[in-house]
């Protein structure tokens, strides 16, 4: 219903509303370290021929308050001979100069720009790899790459990507001097996913059992061990492990289009089999610990020292995508499965599995994959959400990831759309195969969700009682993190002009203000901000509703 606006009754509400917020304000809020907003859009940050084109990404990504950005550094976009049974004569695989400069050259680019940006970067060093590289043949064709790499070639690479990045490499024939240094670091992409890691399962005395969980864990503890004897310790870098997809192949059969051992493991399965625990989180015995090259027996502490990577990375990193979910929406189809709204499953699992072993620590979580994709472009029929609620879902689980003190990181997966794959049909299911998750379309133009991104806010109830209050949960993204920012929260009635409820002070490292204020009827409430730059912020408007 619409609020009478000339009233002095409502002067006095918003008058009242005012102090309270004030008196309320982060009343109930966690106390948490920097939540870091982190971006990855390969296609605008390397694919591109011209370095313009990065350099603007890059600067739209600085203004939008973004700190780090993440890309996929591919064994087989910098190998030589990548098609080849063979490399090269002579080949130092861990000496960067005996690489293409080619290969080197998008990621050289990259983290000049980003860090005369004051933007961090994230090194995700993955698969595919060379051919040469892989057992061979691989039983199907789409695994050619990624077939159970040989663990020292893929050690010695991440050495060469770690000798180069280490700060005080310069390349041959450079006049740039050195390179800067990278200092964080994921290992793989999605092992849980045949497109990045396989054989997902193997065929044991006529059992299928996993096996991408026992290759990663080698191919985990090689390039941990690359890094540091690269310079890149835990005391000094960031380290990741995991980079697990959110879903998988299910008991029923969802999902399960690949090969029989093609088929996704999804997150929670792989990972005890990762720790050699069963579901009851018990150490494994048997021929299935033997398939898995767990320790039959031992202690502890012994399969701790032998595999540092899986318990002194400083985080897990995950996906937590949820489709076309909301994110407070957890998926019902395998229990197995760990989107944003059921993270505790994934945290309470990794600190069963460490109290087993005897390690004191919770293993923080690193969010490095997110995001919803939308109709348009997508047609609505074909997986995707409405714009609206691409810019409130991902406000919304930007609330959920900051309310989580265990979470560091949530990165948004795509700046722009992907291109649709022309090789399918206009309007198929294949054609719409690609990423639409982007905050802007192809064209450049932006989704509703740009400016939800750059302001994100979020209100855990927006349904009150007569004169009862609401918290209003906002992140002002663009400023310096952990400085003193003041932001006005706004109020107006479903029909009239917007008035001032409270001004509030953030005092929290990623810039959050959180505060209680009494709405004086249903309407719907921003966030107005003045950057110190002088431009004037407007969040998104949510709405709110007197019972």
């Amino acid at each position: 219903m619409r609020i009478a606006a000339a009233a002095a009754a409502v002067v006095a509400l918003v008058a009242i509303a005012v102090v309270l917020a004030v008196a309320l304000s982060g009343s109930g809020s966690p106390r948490r370290g920097l939540l870091e907003s982190m971006f990855q859009d390969d296609q605008y940050t390397l694919d591109q021929p011209n370095a313009a084109v990065v350099a603007t990404t890059l600067d739209t990504l600085k203004s939008l308050g973004v700190d780090r950005v993440r890309v996929q550094v591919l064994w087989s976009a910098i190998a030589p001979d990548n098609l080849s049974p063979r490399p090269p004569r002579g080949f130092d695989a861990t000496d960067p100069a005996d690489y293409p400069a080619s290969g080197w050259a998008p990621y050289d680019r990259l983290v000049r720009l980003a860090y005369a940006r004051g933007l961090g970067v994230n090194f995700d060093v993955t698969a595919p790899g060379p051919l040469w590289a892989m057992r061979q043949p691989a039983p199907y064709s789409p695994a050619a790459l990624d077939y159970t790499p040989a663990v020292g070639a893929w050690r010695q690479f991440v050495s060469a990507v770690g000798r180069r990045y280490s700060g005080s490499y310069t390349p041959p024939g450079s006049h740039a001097g050195p390179l800067p240094r990278v200092n964080y670091w994921s290992i793989w992409n999605e092992p849980n996913q045949p497109a990045w890691l396989s054989p997902q399962l193997r065929t044991v005395d006529g059992v299928l059992v996993p096996d991408a969980p026992r290759l990663y864990r080698e191919y985990a503890d090689a390039a941990f061990s690359a890094l540091q004897s690269t310079g890149h310790g835990t005391s000094t870098d960031t380290i990741l492990i995991g980079e697990t997809a959110p879903e998988g192949c299910t008991a029923r059969g969802a999902g399960c289009r690949y090969p029989a051992a093609e088929q996704p493991i999804p997150p929670m399965p792989f990972i005890q089999s990762l720790y050699c625990v069963n579901a009851s989180y018990e150490p494994l015995r048997g021929s299935l610990a033997a398939a898995l090259h767990c320790p039959l027996g031992g202690s502890p502490s012994a399969f701790v020292k032998a595999n540092p990577a899986l318990f002194d990375a400083t985080g897990y990193a995950h996906h937590p995508y949820s489709l076309l979910l909301a994110p407070n929406i957890p998926f019902r189809s395998d229990p197995g499965f760990v989107s944003l709204a059921n993270l505790s499953t994934l945290e309470r699992g990794l600190d069963r599995i460490f109290s087993l072993y005897g390690v004191s620590r919770q293993l923080p979580i690193y969010l490095t994959e997110y995001g919803y994709e939308t109709h348009p472009p997508k047609p609505v029929d074909v997986d995707s959400v409405s714009l609206s609620k691409q810019a409130a879902y991902l406000d919304e689980a930007e609330y959920m990831a900051w309310s989580d003190p265990r979470v560091r990181t949530l990165s948004q997966f795509l700046l722009v759309d992907s291109a649709p794959d022309k090789a399918f049909p206009p309007g198929s299911s294949g054609y719409w195969s690609t990423f639409q998750t982007g905050l802007e379309y192809l064209g450049g133009a932006k989704k509703p969700s740009f400016d939800a991104y750059l302001l994100p806010v979020f209100i855990p109830d927006p349904s009150f009682s007569s004169g009862g209050s609401v918290l209003v949960w906002a992140m002002l993204r663009p400023a310096r993190n952990g400085s003193s920012q003041r932001a006005v929260i706004e109020w107006r009635p479903l029909r009239g002009a917007y008035r001032t409820l409270a001004t509030v002070t953030t005092d929290d490292p990623s810039n959050v203000l959180t505060a209680h204020v009494r709405p004086p009827g249903s309407g719907e409430i921003r966030i107005a901000w003045t950057s110190p730059t002088g431009q004037v912020l407007l969040s998104r408007a949510v709405a709110v509703a007197e019972r």
